[in-house]
C-alpha cells in the first residue's frame, strides 16, 4: 500500500463583518446566514442564493460526508465579489467544517475543502484507488467527457494529489488544473484549482476568451531538446552544512515551444561591474565609529536618547559597537577585535524619516550603491551578480543583494549587500563580508552543459503545454517542460543527480 502526502492548497478570500438572516431560506432544512459587508450595501442576491443553495446541494450528492455539516454560512468578499460557503455540524462548533467556493454570478461550486484542524494532511489510501474516487467525481460532476479535463498520470504518479487538466488542442492548460486530494477513508479531501507551480486563471475568467498559440507552429520536440542545453545555469551551489560546495548544473522549468528559446528568467541575474579600492577603515574608539557612521550615511547614532553598547564574540574574532533607544536598536557597526577593521555597519532606525521623497532613481541609487561597495571590496572582486533589488517605501530605501562570481560563476550563498537612501543616495546599509574559508570546487573536469542536458532529459523528457503569459492573462504561450517539476540538479563533477540536503539525511 503506497502512503502519499498531499500539499497544501491555498483558496484565499476576504471574509466580511455582518451577519443576518435571511428569512426567504427559513423554510429549508439547512440553518442559513449570510455576511455582507458592514455597509449592507453588497448583500447577497435572494436569487444567487437560490442558486448556490441548489449547486451546494448537488455537490453533496456526490461527496456525502457533507451531510454531516447541515449549518451554512454565506460569506461575501467586499474585494473580489466572491462569494464563500460553509458548513458547519452545529451552530456552535466551528470546527471541523468545510469550506466552498461558487463562481458570484451562476452560483456554481468551483472548489472546496474540508478543514478539520489536525495539521498536515497524510493519506494512507492506495493511489491507484484514489485515482478512480477523483475521476468518478469528475464524470458525476461534469458529465462523462469531465468538461475537457484529463488525468494528469504522470504528475499524480510523482505528487499527494490526483491532477485534472484541461485540455486544449489535445495539449494539457498548465493555469486550468484541478487538483484533488483523497484522505485515509477515500473521501475528498480537497478540490483546489493550481498546480503548487503555475498561476492558475482566475475563477470567473472565460478561458474561451483566451488567445492560445497555434500549435502547427511549434518546434518540433527534438529540437527543442537539442537547445535544452542553453538552458542549463552552472553556478557554484553550498550544500546544507554550510561547509562545502558543489559545482551544480540547474535546468530551465519551461522552454519557449515557438521560438526554442528559454522563457525571461524572474529574478534578477544581472551581473553589475564594480572598481574595487580594498580600503580598510580602523577604529579606535566609539566617536571614532560615530563619526564614520555620520560621513557614511548621513545619520549621526549619538543624536536625541540613544543608549551605547560594546559587545565582543571571542569564536570569530568580531566585535560590534551598538545604539540603541528603548524599543530598538538604531545603528551598529561591526569590526575586527584585534585590528579594529571596519567590516559592515548599518542605521536600523525605523522611526528615521529620509530628508525628503525619492529623489534617485533605481539606476542612480544602483550606482550608488556600486560606488558604495566598490570603495571596501578586495582588488580581485571586480564583478558581482545582482540578485534582488527592491524599493522600501516606507523608509525611502533601495536594498541591492549580490553575490559572489568565481571564474564567470555565481556562488550561491555568499550575499553582499547595500541599502541606499532615496534621497540622499547614501548607503545606510553595507556588508562586504565574505567568508576568507571558501573553498570551492576545481571544475577543469566538470561535464559539459550539453552532457548535463542530455542526462537530465533522460530522466525528465520534456512534454508540450500551455502556459499563459505572465503579462497578458488573455494570452497562452506552448512551453515544453517536464511535467514532473523535478527538485534535482545536476553535480557537474560527478554525474550524478543531487538534491540539496540529501547528503545530510543519509549520512
Amino acid at each position: 500500500m503506497k502512503k502519499w502526502t498531499k500539499s497544501v492548497f491555498v483558496l484565499m478570500t476576504a471574509s466580511l463583518a455582518i451577519t443576518a438572516p435571511i428569512s426567504a431560506m427559513a423554510a429549508t432544512e439547512l440553518s442559513v446566514t449570510v455576511q455582507a459587508e458592514s455597509k449592507g450595501d453588497r448583500v447577497i442576491d435572494e436569487k444567487l442564493i437560490k442558486k448556490i443553495e441548489k449547486s451546494v446541494e448537488r455537490l453533496v450528492q456526490v461527496v456525502p460526508y457533507l451531510k454531516d455539516y447541515p449549518i451554512t454560512e454565506f460569506e461575501m468578499s467586499a474585494e473580489t465579489s466572491r462569494v464563500e460557503v460553509k458548513k458547519y455540524q452545529t451552530k456552535e462548533n466551528k470546527a471541523p467544517y468545510v469550506r466552498i467556493h461558487v463562481d458570484q454570478n451562476t452560483g456554481e461550486v468551483k472548489f472546496f475543502s474540508h478543514i478539520t484542524g489536525k495539521g498536515d494532511f497524510s493519506s494512507t489510501y492506495p493511489l491507484d484507488d484514489a485515482k478512480k474516487k477523483a475521476t468518478e467525481f469528475m464524470k458525476q460532476w461534469y458529465g462523462e467527457d469531465m468538461a475537457g479535463y484529463q488525468l494528469d498520470e504522470e504528475a499524480s504518479e510523482q505528487s499527494s494529489s490526483i491532477k485534472f487538466r484541461k485540455m486544449v488542442d489535445g495539449i494539457p492548460f498548465r493555469n486550468d488544473t484541478l487538483n484533488f486530494a483523497i484522505n485515509s477513508e477515500g473521501q475528498i479531501g480537497h478540490l483546489a484549482r493550481g498546480d503548487g507551480y503555475a498561476e492558475p486563471v482566475e475563477m470567473e475568467q472565460d478561458i474561451r476568451k483566451i488567445q492560445f498559440a497555434d500549435p502547427n507552429k511549434v518546434h518540433a520536440k527534438e529540437k527543442v531538446e537539442a537547445m535544452f542545453a542553453h538552458a542549463m545555469t552552472p553556478y557554484y551551489g553550498q550544500s546544507a552544512d554550510g561547509q562545502s560546495y558543489r559545482f551544480l548544473y540547474t535546468p530551465s522549468l519551461e522552454i519557449n515551444a515557438n521560438i526554442g528559446a528559454e522563457l525571461p528568467a524572474k529574478q534578477n541575474n544581472k551581473i553589475i561591474q564594480f572598481q574595487p579600492k580594498a580600503k580598510q577603515t580602523i577604529i579606535k574608539s566609539k566617536e571614532e565609529a560615530a563619526a564614520f557612521l555620520t560621513a557614511k550615511t548621513g545619520y549621526n547614532p549619538t543624536k536625541g536618547r540613544a543608549t551605547f553598547q560594546e559587545e565582543s564574540d571571542p569564536k570569530t574574532g568580531i566585535s560590534h559597537y551598538l545604539w540603541m533607544t528603548e524599543d530598538e536598536v538604531i545603528a551598529n557597526i561591526f569590526f575586527e577585535t584585534k585590528t579594529g577593521k571596519v567590516t559592515n555597519y548599518q542605521v536600523l532606525d525605523r522611526k528615521r524619516k529620509s530628508e525628503a521623497d525619492k529623489k534617485l532613481s533605481e539606476e542612480q541609487a544602483l550606482k550608488a550603491a556600486v560606488e558604495a561597495m566598490s570603495e571596501f571590496l578586495p582588488l580581485t572582486d571586480k564583478e558581482m551578480v545582482i540578485i534582488s533589488d527592491q524599493f522600501d517605501p516606507d523608509q525611502n530605501l533601495y536594498k541591492f543583494d549580490f553575490t559572489m562570481l568565481h571564474q564567470g560563476y555565481k556562488v550561491d550563498g555568499m550575499l553582499r549587500q547595500a541599502h541606499v537612501d532615496g534621497a540622499t543616495g547614501k548607503a545606510t546599509l553595507l556588508d562586504w563580508r565574505v567568508s576568507s574559508n571558501i573553498k570551492l570546487p576545481d571544475i577543469k573536469n566538470a561535464m559539459t552543459k550539453e552532457e548535463a542536458a542530455k542526462k537530465f532529459l533522460k530522466k525528465y523528457p520534456m512534454k508540450l503545454y500551455y502556459s499563459l503569459d505572465e503579462e497578458n492573462k488573455n494570452a497562452a504561450e506552448l512551453v515544453y517542460m517536464s511535467p514532473l517539476v523535478p527538485l534535482e540538479e545536476i553535480d557537474a563533477l560527478t554525474g550524478e543527480f543531487y538534491t540539496y540536503g540529501e547528503e545530510e539525511a543519509t549520512e
